[in-house]
């Protein structure tokens, strides 16, 4: 295996004869500042969130000759635009076949003719520089044919506000006389460079800004948390808080924008439901709103929707908080469902909100809505409000449930196990291209050594699949195993980064120790689930090859990857300390013929006559329930876990949970409560799980998909690996992420690692002669909202629910021994007594469920055992507070 230099062009997937081809069609100037080029054909999305993220990268092979010698466009000689400083490109708000150049401050358009066109140096236009339409045309070749271009004589101008108009009681909407491509806030506004004056002369800030569509950049809506008032009204911007860019530049500090409206009559209208629908399998109703709604009010309970600046929501709601906002009606099909309402058939968690417009509300599996029926959603008075503070009135609305079929995967219940494995497979994983400072002695990378451009390194991999699961396994990249794929539903339990980006450089000059988080003086973001020595972080080896042998028997397949630690790097920042230290590390991942399960076993073996310190770390990149390169909002941290310490340098996670020790300012214990959910990140951050060790029910973890159910669970003796780190990207930045822009890193998946220490930088020690091993085992859930305790046999939750006076019990259980038959109760443990029990046949999509009406204060214990009688899998929870 070779190192990922990351050099070479990106493959073609087909010749170029074969495609249809994309031309430039036209070029106009808008103004002295900026121009227009424009496709007979719509632009890919890719390459328009290349330019949104890289809006320099494309001017490197844009090239304008023309004007008259001597006037302020005499730059424009038929060089590549880069060359002038400041030059950027935008996509157009509303065309999407155009894209459009601001110039920089060293060349301007005049009243005179120009020529351009794309000049890929070498390059192929639409393979390399990613020029393509949304239809699969193309640029042909390395160059396009020169477009003509009349200059103008409009000047470009700063910001300024065209007009302003109240359009009810709490909006006002600005329109701006050019169009403006950065600065303007978006989503909920807490900043204060944005207010009204009334005419009594007091103020008030807008409480959401959002864009108007299709407009060209020039309009904004702006929404109050009260009613402005009548009368004449001025509306002022800041530029020192929002140095609005247009084509000649940005606002400068001392800039304020203002203009003049009168305040509404018409007050706000109370938002509404627009439509409903059944999805076609006929397990969701998805509610759609005519506005923004900000918060759920479910009874006592009021729950915020959060949403990204770009507008991606994640919130969830439970089932009591659902049906405290709504009621139901529908008909339902499937055994033991017909006499019970649509109700008391929701899922746990039953609803979530992907955006502010939206509220999807999820059928428990196995209660399908009957086809060709009708049901109804009743919001009642005030269970929602919109953005504004104004809430809704009660009102029903009916819907339709359509005449489909569940839907269906190439599963096959019924169908033999296998065991199959390809030796020879690869994957691609693109990046931006890079090199390294002074390979193979200096594996570091420069921030100067790393283009905009992509390129796809084509990696060795072996594929190992049976029945439920693909697993992908990387030696040649760290150790990894990068895909876990569970069959019945198609959907990768983990992280696979589409497009890597290297970042964390080190800012010293070449030769001195780096300043980096990362022990190389960079990282790059691939994914999955890989092995970390002998240093804290990623440790040394997360993109260099092992050494692997592959067993295979007519049950199992095994893949040990060894490593001897000899790397010592002396460029590596200071805190980095445990140099080579000559430990031999080997992985062994299997896979069996039966299990929907793979296992990762540690084995770490001190070779010498010294006792070494070294760290040692299970780095994981979990996004179940989606496709590889996707993740979900409602994304949960399920774990034993109740108190997290924070980093240091992470101080805003105690302005979201409870100090655990309120007695003790500032020793950054918290309690986990509500950063379990990915929604309540705020930003980037690393926190540490207590008490694993001591937890007798403390030897897993993992995360839940709430959209769908779906989950992933690590299994381990955590007594040996007691760590728990907990990394995440932040809500906003994991999906208002970027994937093109380089250098932006942030992506959907929660980070969580195991550790034979209790965090980065503190040493394990391992004695002369001796072996450090333990077993991790990562396993689908499917039908959970949460859990208590889990092994290779399964995960289980054990929850109580109090309802008029009455305290329930529910155990659910999911078994990796699927098609067996298997037996769950639920038991008193003070008295031993069996509350509720049933005999099942575990499946490879639901759960098994059951209940029973408890006393305050009971512990209730569910019990998992296989036809014989052995005890399975056991989960324990106390009703003390429920």
């Amino acid at each position: 295996m070779s190192y990922a230099t990351a050099s070479g062009a990106q493959g073609k997937n087909e010749s170029q004869g074969n495609r249809a081809r994309l031309l430039v069609t036209g070029v106009r100037a808008l103004d002295t500042k900026s121009f227009e080029i424009t496709f007979n054909n719509d632009l890919t999305e890719q390459i328009r969130q290349f330019v949104i993220g890289n809006p320099a990268y494309l001017t490197e092979f844009i090239r304008v000759s023309g004007g008259t010698a001597g006037q302020p466009d005499a730059a424009l000689d038929g060089g590549a635009l880069n060359r002038i400083s400041g030059t950027r490109l935008f996509v157009v708000d509303g065309d999407t076949s155009s894209l459009r150049v601001l110039l920089g401050a060293g060349a301007s358009l005049g009243d005179a003719r120009y020529q351009v066109w794309f000049d890929g140096k070498g390059r192929d236009l639409a393979d390399e520089l990613l020029i393509a339409g949304a239809n699969g045309s193309t640029l042909r070749g390395t160059t396009t044919t020169p477009r003509d271009l009349r200059g103008t004589t409009r000047p470009a101008e700063k910001a300024s506000i065209a007009s302003a108009t109240a359009t009810d009681s709490r909006s006002v909407r600005i329109v701006f006389a050019n169009p403006v491509y950065a600065a303007m806030p978006a989503s909920r506004y807490t900043g204060t460079g944005i207010t009204v004056t009334r005419p009594d002369g007091t103020t008030v800030r807008p409480v959401y800004v959002q864009k108007v569509g299709g407009t060209d950049n020039t309009a904004w809506d702006l929404t109050f948390s009260e009613d402005l008032g009548a009368g004449s009204h001025a509306v002022a911007i800041n530029g020192a808080q929002h140095a609005l860019t247009t084509s000649i530049g940005n606002l400068a500090n001392t800039d304020v924008l203002s203009a003049s409206f009168e305040g509404a009559t018409k007050q706000r209208s109370a938002p509404r439901v627009t439509d409903i629908t059944v999805s076609d399998d006929r397990e969701t109703i998805v509610v759609s709103f005519d506005r923004k709604i900000a918060a759920v009010n479910g009874g006592d309970e009021n729950v915020p929707l959060a949403e990204t600046p770009g507008g991606t929501g994640g919130t969830t709601l439970t089932r009591a908080q659902l049906l405290a906002a709504v009621d139901l009606s529908g008909v339902l099909e499937g055994a033991g469902d017909r006499a019970s309402t649509l109700a008391q058939n929701l899922e746990k968690v039953a609803a979530y909100a992907p955006d502010l417009h939206t509220l999807v509300i999820k059928i428990e599996k196995g209660s399908l809505l009957k086809a060709s029926t009708r049901g109804s959603v009743t919001i009642q008075a005030g269970a929602i409000t919109d953005l504004a503070g104004v809430g809704n009135t009660r009102a029903t609305v009916d819907f339709k449930v359509p005449n489909s079929k569940p839907k269906k995967t190439s599963y096959d219940p019924n169908a033999a196990d296998y065991l199959r494995i390809d030796r020879n497979a690869s994957v691609t994983f693109r990046h931006n291209a890079f090199e390294f400072t002074n390979a193979p002695s200096d594996l570091s990378v420069r921030r100067e050594n790393v283009e905009n451009r992509l390129v796809n390194e084509k990696i060795d991999a072996i594929r190992v699949e049976n029945k439920y699961i693909e697993a992908t396994f990387i030696p040649g990249y760290g150790g990894r195993l990068l895909s876990l794929i569970y069959k019945p539903t198609g959907n990768d339990l983990l992280y696979t980064n589409p497009t890597g980006t290297p970042y964390g450089f080190n800012n010293n000059p070449v030769g001195r120790p780096g300043t980096s988080p990362f022990y190389h003086n960079w990282l790059m973001v691939w994914g999955g689930i890989f092995p970390t020595v002998t240093e804290a972080e990623h440790g040394k080896y997360w993109f260099l090859p092992w050494d692997y042998s592959i067993s295979e028997t007519a049950d199992a397949v095994s893949i040990t990857m060894t490593n001897k630690d000899t790397v010592n790097y002396a460029d590596r920042p200071s805190r980095y300390v445990y140099g080579p230290t000559r430990l031999e590390t080997a992985v062994t991942y299997t896979v069996g013929k039966t299990a929907p399960s793979v296992d990762m076993s540690v084995g770490i073996h001190n070779p010498g006559t010294q006792t070494v310190s070294y760290e040692y770390w299970t780095c994981t990149t979990l996004a179940p329930g989606a496709a590889s390169n996707q993740g979900s909002p409602t994304m949960e941290i399920v774990s034993p876990v109740s108190v997290i310490q924070r980093d240091p340098a992470y101080t805003w996670m105690a302005n979201v949970e409870k100090p655990a020790n309120p007695a003790t300012p500032n020793d950054r214990y918290l309690v986990l409560d509500k950063l379990n959910k990915m929604v309540n990140w705020r930003g980037d951050g690393i926190a540490y799980g207590q008490g694993l060790a001591q937890n007798p029910q403390g030897d897993w973890w993992g995360v839940i998909n709430h959209e769908n159910g779906e989950g992933v669970v690590r299994v381990g003796d955590n007594k040996v690996t007691p760590g728990m780190k907990f990394w995440e990207w932040g809500f906003n930045s994991s999906f208002d992420t970027n994937i093109y822009r380089n250098g932006s890193s942030a992506r959907p998946y929660i980070e969580l690692w195991a550790g034979t220490s209790d965090r980065f930088f503190q040493a394990a020690k391992i004695a002369p002669g001796a072996t450090t091993s333990w077993t991790e085992t990562f396993l689908p859930t499917m039908d959970l909202a949460g859990v208590t305790n889990a092994n290779k046999a399964g995960a289980a939750e054990v929850a109580f629910q109090r309802t008029e006076g009455k305290l329930t019990v529910r155990g659910d259980v999911f078994s990796t021994h699927i098609g067996q038959n298997l037996r769950v109760e639920l038991v008193d443990k003070a008295t031993g007594r069996t509350l509720a029990s049933k005999s099942f046949t575990a499946t490879a999509d639901r759960s098994a469920d059951l209940s029973a009406e408890v006393v305050d204060g009971a512990t209730v214990q569910l019990v998992l055992t296989d036809r014989a009688g052995n005890v399975l899998l056991q989960a324990e929870k106390s009703a003390a507070g429920a």
